[in-house]
């Protein structure tokens, strides 16, 4: 198809006057640069006719014109350099509209890499790792990236990742920091370290999780006999052990070698993004690479304060000081070109994935509509993981029984117990997860943000944390009169009378699409506490809860939301993949596995504009980037492979393999892979 030239008349074009966003003459000065011609291509400009072009100008930053290559002839001159595209497909720059970029910069750290391994082979390399000089964190050995939902099978050397950690250090405390920033591992010396509610060191045991820690029990993974197994959830624990200082490792390597950020971004065509937790001892990174003149990004930060750090004992937080810290950077940057800080993140919720390898299991603790299923998980031998043998029905007169018992602290002998009901006494217990934070705390933040003119954007997991979002939202925006365009991301299990709420409320819809995909091993963390998965289908009844409402992608957009897409990097993988997630957007599906709900696919140009001109509505910037249009900054990517074409074939399983051959960013070619 050929677009013809948009902005100033075809006259005035070939007068050499080019035109911005705003149909405003071009400087004097961007007058006399010479244009740079892109032709033989096959250009998706992301307009909103989602038209292609064959070639494109560029003069200086911006794009002077795009259309056919007829058009284009006129543009020619001594100085004009013209770039054959060799019939490649060009993108504009891709947004990753959720990203933590500071942690995903490839320092050496001591990592996982999310490999599924068994506790024999995470010991070991652990204990290989956290040996060579310089991979400490102070007294701490810290390993990052670990499959917490994926392997971890017990042998004859270990039953539980505490007894696998013990094999690291006996002497130092021992951590591994779960792949997706929820879930930990630590040995028995980290154990030990617990602090109370007095400051006395009084360690995780069996005994202390009856008293000194019973609100934080839930979080604290144990064994048949209720000792700790080394199993942590939320940063909670983490305090309690004084380890939360290790969510930053890493840091210091990364302070040392600000230029490594660009390599996370640029090989993978990513120009504009949303620092999706920004923490403000990190802003000197950017700092310094701006000194540098060395970030070919427009970025975003969503600074992140726990308001409960600012409460006093009545429970009342300190909203103003918040605000005030918030808004002194987003001063900071206010004349910075490239970077604005203009978003606040807020957890919602937790996480939605149990651990099966508890005993008992151990619940999701995401906010969920619902009391979670208890299931009963045994080993499976040959698939060397667990499976579903049945359910604790809770509602029986032996589980209340049972609660009255453990209520008045009486809790039966746990071996005893099994051995006449093949259950756990715990598992009578019932549970739907809990917010982040108190219900009024999280309205009352997201109102004073909206008032103070920042741009939400909020961690919601579980539908009652979802629905919790929503509700605040839209009591700030009315008790504001705010035109403010929020975002919720993750969106893992969304309630269909929600749908409608985020296209009435203006709320982005923020997705991770590899995530919307099947994994036996994780779905088996998830699935059985949400739908029964004993029945005829297992886990994958199209008619369960879950299964139905899981990433609802094509059901919010039908409801007209705008969907937008992040990769959540280094969760998972430090590689924000946006190919995989485009693949798994389409298909429902990646690395060859069955679609997870396909009625929730979207099209390839959903995917694709999620990832450019959605994200830029999303990040506030779309009048200079996310299309390639005259008049926008020439931001654009060239790929190896036209993923179009591929999905348009049949071929969408391919999409995951496509490559960025050169990164370009404000009319400079900043990345090339070299082909």
């Amino acid at each position: 198809m050929k677009i013809k030239i948009s902005c100033l008349a075809m006259s005035m074009m070939l007068a050499l006057t080019a035109c911005n966003a705003k149909n405003e003459p071009a400087s004097d000065a961007d007058a006399q640069l010479p244009v740079t011609l892109f032709v033989n291509g096959r250009i998706y400009t992301a307009n909103e006719e989602r038209a292609f072009a064959d070639a494109m100008a560029v003069r200086g930053e911006e794009i002077y014109a795009i259309g056919g290559a007829d058009d284009m002839e006129a543009l020619k001159g001594a100085d004009t350099e013209i770039i054959d595209l060799k019939g490649r497909l060009v993108l504009p720059g891709l947004h990753d509209a959720h990203i933590h970029p500071i942690s995903a910069m490839p320092v050496p750290v001591c990592s996982l890499e999310n490999a599924p391994m068994t506790l024999a082979e995470i010991a070991a390399y652990s204990s290989d790792c956290t040996a060579q000089p310089g991979m400490a964190e102070g007294d701490w050995l810290v390993v990052l990236a670990w499959n917490f939902a994926a392997g971890n099978q017990p042998g004859k050397e270990f039953k539980s990742i505490r007894e696998a950690l013990d094999s690291v250090s006996m002497e130092q405390p021992v951590i591994l920091r779960g792949s997706d920033g929820h879930h930990y591992g630590v040995n028995s010396v980290a154990l030990a370290r617990a602090k109370n509610a007095d400051g006395d060191i009084v360690g995780f045991t069996k005994e202390t999780l009856a008293t000194d820690f019973a609100d934080l029990a839930a979080y604290i993974g144990v064994d048949e006999t209720g000792e700790p197994n080394g199993r942590l959830t939320e940063d909670y624990a983490l305090t309690a052990i004084d380890a939360g200082n290790l969510l930053d490792s890493g840091l210091a390597k990364s302070r040392e070698a600000p230029e490594l950020l660009m390599e996370v971004t640029l090989p993978k065509g990513i120009t504009s993004f949303l620092d999706a937790a920004a923490s403000p001892d990190t802003l000197d990174i950017y700092d310094a690479l701006r000194a540098k003149n060395g970030f070919h990004a427009r970025a975003h930060l969503a600074l992140y304060f726990d308001p409960s750090e600012y409460g006093d004992e009545s429970g009342t937080v300190d909203y103003a000081t918040i605000l005030g810290k918030a808004q002194a950077i987003r001063e900071k940057y206010a004349d910075d070109p490239l970077i604005e800080a203009d978003f606040l993140k807020l957890f919602a919720d937790g996480v939605l994935e149990g651990d099966p390898l508890s005993d008992p299991p151990m619940l999701p603790n995401a906010a969920f509509s619902r009391n979670y299923l208890q299931p009963i998980y045994v080993w499976d031998d040959e698939a060397q993981w667990v499976r579903v043998a049945g359910y604790a029905d809770t509602s029986s007169a032996l589980c209340e029984n049972t609660r009255a018992d453990i209520a008045a602290g009486n809790t039966p002998d746990a071996v005893a117990f099994k051995a006449a009901n093949g259950f756990h006494p715990m598992q009578c217990l019932q549970a739907n997860g809990v917010l982040q934070h108190p219900e009024q705390m999280i309205m009352d933040y997201v109102r004073e943000g909206d008032k103070a003119g920042f741009t939400w954007h909020i961690h919601a997991i579980g539908d009652r944390a979802i629905q919790t979002s929503l509700d605040a939202i839209e009591a700030a925006r009315t008790a504001n009169h705010s035109g403010a365009k929020h975002i919720l991301t993750h969106l893992q299990l969304v309630r269909p009378e929600d749908f409608d709420r985020f296209a009435a409320n203006d709320i982005y819809a923020s997705f991770t699409f590899a995530w919307a995909s099947r994994d036996t091993q994780y779905d088996a963390t998830v699935i059985p506490f949400v739908d029964r998965a004993d029945g005829p289908n297992g886990m994958y009844d199209p008619d369960g809860y879950y299964f139905s409402n899981v990433y609802p992608a094509a059901s919010l957009r039908d409801a007209g939301a705008v969907i937008i897409a992040g990769s959540d990097a280094p969760v998972d993988t430090k590689d924000p993949r946006p190919f995989i997630n485009i693949e798994g957007a389409v298909s429902r599906s990646i690395f060859g596995l069955p679609p997870l709900n396909q009625d929730q696919a979207i099209s390839i140009y959903d995917a694709v504009d999620a990832y450019t001109i959605n994200a830029a509505k999303a990040l506030k910037q779309d009048d200079i980037a996310g299309s390639l249009e005259p008049g926008k900054k020439a931001d654009f990517i060239i790929l190896d492979q036209d993923i179009f074409d591929l999905t348009e074939n049949g071929k969408a399983a391919d999409i995951s393999e496509t490559n960025v051959l050169e990164t370009w960013f404000g009319g400079e070619k900043v990345y090339s892979s070299g082909e």
